[in-house]
């Protein structure tokens, strides 16, 4: 069942600077709205799967439908995130998947809410999108965007069906930075998360660790900053070339019919980003950082500030 309001993840925070004002300990608050739109996001959806047409936008309803099958806001006696009887249910190598898929989500909703990261998206998908290469051996982090205040954040997603072991504790605290710099310029932050349950029946819950040391094989990554929010925004963009959009006063609405959600940026945003093919004047990147996109379940109008969720027809 879901509520209007948010729920509260408990997240444990330890290692960021001082500097960023992450609390050690607090309940974040989420949404319905905010979990299914990181879904969207975090999905390794790289560049050349939208040349699988149809296929590639359902991949993402795929992702989104997480949220209705598996997961239901409690409210005992804070209202928490838990997992459904079908979720609890499932074979290990199921619940592994999901854990994981949430712990990239609620990566995201750490990076947005406490780092004030925007343009969140998984290296994999700007990589694939510019063919970008890396040597054979070398690592890197599943994810990374840009500060708002400036600066860029690299993180890993993690994710456990059970509870957080001390073993993966500690190895998320000696986890060295696997990205050198990005665009030239050293990371700011580079943090590993992790998802959790302590029991079967247990709330989700989140734990992020900021080691500050780097590896030696650590990559550059060159950015270019306006093919950098194009890769954020095309999952939606090919959402949109797939369905037929709908316009609704201020926006451009896409529906898929079978899973009840709708994604849907201001109108501008979608007629500037669809005549683009490789590349964005500064004029048009700065429509994309004033506007964002979400999804949520059911049907969702979303402004650049705000997103109201509505129940399907």
């Amino acid at each position: 069942m879901f509520f209007n309001g948010p729920a509260h993840v408990r997240t444990d925070a330890t290692l960021f600077p001082a500097s960023t004002g992450v609390p050690v300990k607090q309940d974040l608050p989420v949404l319905p709205q905010d979990l299914a739109r990181a879904l969207f996001i975090t999905g390794r959806a790289p560049y050349d799967q939208t040349k699988h047409g149809r296929s590639s936008a359902y991949e993402w309803c795929h992702r989104v439908a997480v949220l209705p099958a598996y997961l239901s806001w409690s409210d005992d006696p804070v209202r928490r995130i838990a997992r459904t009887d079908l979720a609890r249910e499932l074979d290990p190598s199921e619940k592994g998947m999901l854990s994981y898929t949430l712990g990239q989500a609620m990566c995201q909703i750490f990076a947005e809410r406490q780092l004030s990261v925007r343009f969140f998206m998984h290296v994999a998908r700007y990589a694939s999108a510019y063919s970008l290469t890396f040597a054979p051996g070398q690592s890197r982090a599943d994810f990374f965007g840009e500060r708002t205040v400036g600066g860029y954040v690299v993180a890993e997603a993690k994710g456990r069906s059970g509870p957080l072991t001390k073993k993966l504790r500690q190895a998320m605290g000696k986890q060295k930075r696997t990205v050198k710099t990005i665009k030239g310029e050293v990371p700011k932050i580079a943090y590993a998360s992790a998802v959790h349950f302590s029991s079967p029946h247990s709330p989700i819950r989140l734990t992020a660790i900021d080691p500050d040391t780097a590896d030696p094989r650590a990559v550059d990554l060159p950015v270019d900053p306006d093919r950098h929010v194009l890769a954020y925004y095309t999952p939606f963009l090919d959402a949109f070339a797939h369905q037929e959009p709908l316009i609704l006063g201020d926006y451009v609405v896409a529906g898929f019919a079978t899973t009840s959600w709708a994604c849907s940026p201001a109108t501008g945003l979608a007629r500037s980003a669809r005549s683009t093919s490789t590349e964005l004047s500064s004029r048009q990147t700065g429509r994309f950082l004033r506007t964002d996109a979400a999804l949520a379940p059911g049907t969702a109008r979303c402004s650049p500030t705000s997103c109201t969720r509505r129940s399907a027809a």
